[in-house]
């Protein structure tokens, strides 16, 4: 959902701060990659393929080529470009470091078990949850409003969450807990899938949404949830679900 995880083509130039950039459109991408149209660039790159192709892998020339395909498809047909192609790690870390919660994010996966790795499982699930709002025009739209209205810290904070992944185990949510979940539509769709699960999915659920908010201001928790709460039920069923394990 981020400018920190993907590629966005419809800037037309490699932006940095936002979270569905990869989560794009209108925050700073760090996980999802971006380029504008460049002919020359472009020629030039296809003129060292053809001399001297290993110089052409070897120094990533071929990411920056596809990149500037990518770029010229988007000007063509914008839906037709896919919104979740990961971002190179490098990029990404770059992305991320512009903010100060970012750096600490990027600081605190390379202590744990390393950054790239990380990257990729956040780049994974994100992509995932983002491919079930729809086709690629539902997706970029999504993404951007992602990007666009939750704040950089909210975003990481959700980034890091997922890199967490679901603990080992949590006790069972109450009846009366479970009665609440279901007291929106997203919710209630989900119980009825989960069935017998439904208590274990639901104490999950809490379970990551405290550290979620105790990673947060007051202002920026309030503003994620906000965005949260105003998502489609299909949008918030498809969140819920990936974060329920």
């Amino acid at each position: 959902m981020s400018n920190e995880l993907t590629i966005s083509e419809n800037s037309g130039a490699a932006r940095a701060g936002s979270a569905t950039e990869g989560l794009t459109g209108g925050g700073e991408q760090a996980g999802f990659a971006s380029l504008p149209a460049n002919p020359t660039r472009k020629a030039e790159i296809e003129r060292i393929m053809r001399e001297d192709f290993d110089l052409y892998e070897r120094s990533g020339l071929n990411r920056e080529y596809l990149a500037l395909l990518q770029a010229e498809q988007y000007q063509i047909n914008p839906d037709s470009v896919n919104p979740t192609v990961p971002m190179q790690a490098d990029q990404s870390r770059i992305a991320l470091c512009s903010s100060e919660a970012g750096r600490k994010l990027v600081s605190d996966w390379d202590s744990m078990g390393g950054f790239k790795a990380h990257l990729a499982n956040v780049q994974r699930d994100v992509a995932e949850i983002v491919r079930s709002m729809g086709g690629n025009r539902a997706q970029r739209v999504f993404m951007e409003h992602f990007d666009r209205e939750v704040p950089v810290p909210a975003r990481l904070a959700v980034y890091d969450e997922i890199a967490a992944g679901v603990s080992a185990y949590v006790p069972p949510a109450s009846a009366g807990e479970v009665k609440h979940f279901t007291a929106t539509p997203a919710g209630a769709a989900l119980v009825a899938e989960w069935g017998t699960t439904a208590s274990e999915k639901v104490a999950m659920l809490r379970t990551r949404a405290k550290r979620i908010n105790d990673a947060l201001s007051e202002d920026d928790a309030h503003e994620f949830w906000f965005w949260l709460d105003e998502q489609a039920p299909a949008a918030a069923a498809a969140i819920f679900r990936k974060m329920a394990g």
